[in-house]
């Protein structure tokens, strides 16, 4: 068994990124044997990337996961959150609060049956979520500003956001999502700026962490002011919107240790790409000791194959595998003690950030 395929021991800390395709998503060991999943996104096989990463280092995720997060309802945070929610059947849920509002759940429930552009926000897992929870007779958690969403053994974790101002600015703009009388079209816009991403504080003994989500400036601003929320400063960062301007000076300064260890995986859509070289210099001119799940370089999602091409494949008898090629991976690990430190290792394409322009 080779290290990326053994399981931290009970003592330690593990946060690690997941960046296969274009997705993100965070697996956690809060140590005992319990794991957090937060966020979903689909590997080169069209499964959750944190179920396989759990399958590829011996961990059962229907016994030793404990919470799955929603930070909130994006395509590259959020596609097979539905799988990840029924494979974790022990697991606690949790999402954004302002998701339980009535005027959320009346576009779910009026889109339900019908065609939702493979384009859309998805809308589609948060509903296929809720519909798996209905069938368990589980009730989700909602996070708010300040809230302890989760607490075991040495382990809490916060929610930081979405506050009462974003909260009512999403009720007020939400409505603008149902379709209206006579309205055809049924492609459903994700939320500009990420009003309602869930930023998480997480701690367990000495060690604390600081999610990002996707979070803009506004949320992070609301962080700042708030004098709820956890003391203490985070040792590693799970860098906002793929290292992109959303992150706030003062967070650094006020809730992150010096030289923090962050991470972040880089977004690319369009022609369109984060983080800009501008970004990358700014996250280094902060922490020397910063990490992408992927170069600029990396091949991203695999192209799809022509139907006719599959077709003479199997006309032809030819039989085809997968190669198994390491998943792109920035992993942290460290024990619970005092005076210890991170332990940080890239698989597949990942790098350090100095070499993301490389």
């Amino acid at each position: 068994m080779t290290d990326a395929e053994t399981p931290p021991p009970e003592d330690e800390f593990e946060l690690t990124l997941l960046g296969p395709g274009y997705g993100e998503s965070i697996v956690l060991h809060i140590g005992d044997g319990v794991w957090v999943l937060v966020d979903s996104c689909l590997d080169t096989d069209a499964a959750p990337g944190a179920l396989r990463y759990l399958e590829r280092i011996g961990v059962d995720p229907a016994q030793a996961v404990a919470l799955v997060v929603a930070s909130h309802w994006h395509d590259d945070h959020i596609r097979g959150m539905a799988r990840l929610v029924e494979a974790c059947g022990k697991a606690a849920f949790c999402c954004a609060g302002a998701l339980r509002c009535g005027e959320f759940l009346s576009v779910v429930g009026a889109l339900e049956g019908r065609p939702i552009s493979a384009a859309g926000s998805g809308i589609r897992e948060i509903h296929s979520v809720f519909a798996r929870l209905k069938e368990a007779a589980s009730k989700p958690t909602f996070a708010l500003a300040n809230r302890r969403i989760f607490a075991r053994g040495a382990c809490e974790i916060w929610s930081l956001s979405p506050d009462d101002a974003v909260f009512q600015s999403f009720l007020q703009s939400i409505g603008r999502l149902a379709p209206g009388i006579g309205q055809t079209r049924t492609r459903i816009p994700a939320l500009s700026p990420n009003e309602i991403a869930v930023a998480l504080w997480v701690e367990v003994e000495n060690v604390a962490v600081l999610l990002g989500a996707d979070l803009e400036k506004r949320g992070w601003a609301g962080i700042l002011r708030s004098g709820e929320k956890p003391a203490g400063k985070a040792s590693a960062f799970k860098l906002p919107h793929h290292g992109s301007a959303a992150d706030e000076p003062g967070v650094w300064k006020r809730m992150l240790e010096p030289a923090p260890v962050a991470v972040l995986t880089p977004w690319r859509r369009g022609g369109r790409s984060l983080p800009s070289r501008h970004d990358v210099t700014r996250i280094l001119e902060r922490t020397e000791n910063a990490y992408a799940t992927a170069g600029t370089d990396s091949p991203g999602r695999p192209r799809k194959r022509v139907k006719t091409v599959d077709r003479t494949i199997r006309e032809s008898g030819i039989q085809l595998r997968n190669l198994a090629v390491p998943p792109d991976v920035v992993r942290l690990r460290r024990p619970l003690g005092p005076q210890a430190q991170w332990r940080v290792r890239t698989f597949g394409s990942a790098c350090r950030l100095q070499e993301f322009f490389s």
